[in-house]
């Protein structure tokens, strides 16, 4: 089998000719963490040649919103500076501050990053009236975003053909928008004391969600990755995860599904509870469950979903960023032992950092090699 076809097999839990590994490696900040690679012919080579694993494409796009204006604050006597954007709209400015500590990458405030919710000073949605003001200008993309998306995917779709790789499209995403907007704490204060904001933004991030949704499935990319990293019981309880993940979740894996595609839910930590919700949802596989810093047992885990595949097995910070060779190995044995060869996939969860020790990520693959 092809890599594409080896994947997209393993995804749907069918017949495979060896179990597939996908380990992903940190690229982003802060830079000593990640791997560089010149351009991405360099990264899949890395993984298809150097190391005998499989690999993927991720395709997302883009949203449409006013450009920022950006300046930094210095207040004498405080250890960091802050970053201040603004964003015209058409119901008035709106606004975020964060500090800005060492490692905090770049000189603006994105809508949806990991790197802002513990930096906050003002996060972009406290009120009502920021989150009109948000919806006013949070819109799917435009006609030249469209036209250069889908000029890149063209490119994409070449280098998937040549390489017999799959695509995967990401970029969509529930209470993700919640934890990015408001931060962490704001967002589950608000979520008690005033769930309506939360009703509302969850249903203009949708909005935009679905369309792009659409517009991939329109342009050939079946594999679907829903990212519910923060869906999860770490922040919410299972009412409101019925009331505002479930029913978006229900109607965009059904749209995947009539089109043929493949649906995957990325989910970390926090699940055990959420396991019954996991069983009658029709995804096609969970991502990333981490089974050492989320407690969540492999074999508990396919207990609960056995229809469903299951991407991971192996912790990443904990196995190969703490671990020793040895210990690696056992965890590829348990996870085999698990989840058994067929609907499994392996990688390390979340993802790989260049400064762990690289005899553990070797140890991983070579024992995979002799149980896939």
């Amino acid at each position: 089998m092809t890599a594409a076809e080896r994947v997209t097999a393993a995804l749907r839990g069918d017949e495979v000719d060896y179990t597939p590994c996908v380990p992903v490696f940190w690229t982003g900040h802060p830079r000593d963490q990640a791997f560089t690679w010149k351009n991405e012919e360099e990264r899949i080579a890395f993984h298809l040649e150097e190391l005998g694993v499989d690999v993927t494409l991720l395709f997302a796009l883009p949203h449409k919103q006013p450009p920022f204006q950006t300046w930094v604050e210095h207040i004498p006597g405080q250890k960091y500076p802050l970053i201040h954007n603004e964003v015209e709209t058409p119901k008035g400015k709106l606004k975020a501050i964060l500090r800005k500590a060492a490692d905090y990458p770049g000189q603006e405030i994105p809508f949806f990053s990991d790197w802002t919710v513990s930096r906050y000073v003002k996060p972009w949605i406290e009120t009502w009236e920021d989150a009109e003001k948000f919806a006013s200008i949070y819109m799917p993309p435009d006609d030249a975003q469209l036209t250069r998306s889908k000029d890149r995917l063209a490119e994409m779709q070449k280098m998937a053909q040549r390489r017999n790789i799959p695509i995967v499209g990401t970029g969509f995403m529930a209470l993700n928008a919640m934890i990015h907007l408001m931060g962490a704490e704001q967002a589950v204060f608000l979520s008690v004391c005033s769930p309506d904001i939360i009703d509302f933004m969850n249903e203009v991030v949708y909005s935009v969600n679905r369309k792009k949704l659409e517009i991939s499935l329109s342009w050939g990319v079946k594999t679907i990755l829903r990212n519910g990293w923060y869906d999860t019981t770490d922040f919410w309880a299972l009412d409101q995860y019925e009331r505002w993940v479930v029913p978006h979740l229900e109607e965009d894996i059904e749209l995947v599904h009539s089109s043929g595609g493949i649906f995957i839910y990325q989910a970390c930590t926090g699940i055990e509870p959420l396991l019954p919700i996991l069983a009658r949802l029709d995804f096609d596989c969970l991502l990333e469950p981490e089974p050492v810093l989320g407690r969540m047992d492999m074999a508990t885990l396919k207990a609960a979903l056995p229809s469903k595949s299951i991407w991971g097995g192996v912790s990443a910070p904990m196995h190969i960023g703490e671990g020793s060779p040895g210990t690696v190995r056992q965890a590829v044995r348990d996870a085999f032992r698990a989840l058994g060869n067929k609907g499994f996939i392996l990688k390390a969860v979340p993802s790989i950092r260049a400064h762990w020790p690289w005899e553990n990520v070797l140890a991983m693959v070579d024992e995979w090699k002799q149980l896939r």
